[in-house]
């Protein structure tokens, strides 16, 4: 919502025009550079609590720019210079902190969900189905951006400042989501991922419980440098439980 709409939000801060434009464009450097820890980093840091941290943290600047908006926020009808998605107004220092809060909001999701919400679909699958579900996985990706860049511009006429509180709501939903659906993949073979989904321990259809399951980025780096002899590694996995548990499945199936 930020990412498409920020002109909305500094105009109802009291920008206009060319200083508008400048301030909009600034959260683009943002995003941008704050992807790059991401994509240096984001196989240290796992995928699971790289996203729980961003959803934590995005749902923190968006129920606080909600909370500003509701407290501060003047109701202009017909909008500020009768634009009406911009239904509000602030000024001094609320309209410091609805911009503030609208960057960290940008800062926030750079290195989170922004790139690993690509990264973390294609490790999920078996090659047998990778295409079709990265495929689908993608189409809801722009379908549900299609309905967010529909939706907020008439929220922001109708409900205004409870638009945030809905997106802050999502992300506390999203939080939750990860925390007790979302296996870590990090430094997992598509082996070792699939197991995960296979294991006979965990519940029917889910598994291994995702908040069971650690990053193994050290030990895949080992092997690929030679640390890890990798053939006694593949027996080692041969004769463990899961994959006895694997090959089981695929008896059955």
């Amino acid at each position: 919502m930020d990412l498409y709409y920020v002109t909305y939000v500094f105009g109802m801060a009291g920008y206009s025009g060319n200083a508008n434009l400048l301030a909009s464009s600034i959260q683009y450097v943002i995003n941008v550079a704050l992807t790059v820890p991401a994509l240096i980093w984001v196989d240290r840091w796992g995928r699971r609590p790289t996203l729980l941290i961003g959803a934590a943290l995005m749902a923190t600047w968006m129920y606080a720019n909600a909370g500003l908006m509701s407290t501060y926020g003047v109701v202009v009808p017909g909008g500020v210079d009768k634009v009406p998605e911009e239904s509000m107004q602030l000024s001094g220092a609320p309209a410091k902190a609805l911009i503030a809060c609208t960057y960290l909001f940008v800062a926030s999701y750079a290195p989170t969900w922004g790139p690993v919400s690509w990264i973390y679909p294609p490790e999920l699958y078996p090659l047998r189905v990778r295409g079709k579900a990265v495929a689908l996985a993608t189409s809801f990706n722009w379908a549900f951006n299609l309905a967010i860049g529909l939706f907020t511009p008439p929220s922001f006429v109708n409900i205004m400042w409870k638009t945030y509180l809905i997106f802050g709501i999502f992300c506390t939903t999203m939080f939750f989501h990860v925390f007790f659906l979302f296996p870590e993949t990090a430094g997992k073979t598509l082996e070792e991922t699939e197991n995960m989904f296979t294991d006979p321990h965990g519940p029917k259809h889910i598994g291994t419980l995702a908040w069971k399951t650690r990053v193994q980025t050290k030990r895949i780096r080992a092997i690929e440098h030679g640390e890890i002899d990798p053939e006694k590694f593949a027996a080692r996995y041969e004769e463990s439980p899961e994959r006895s548990a694997e090959s089981a499945t695929f008896t059955k199936n």
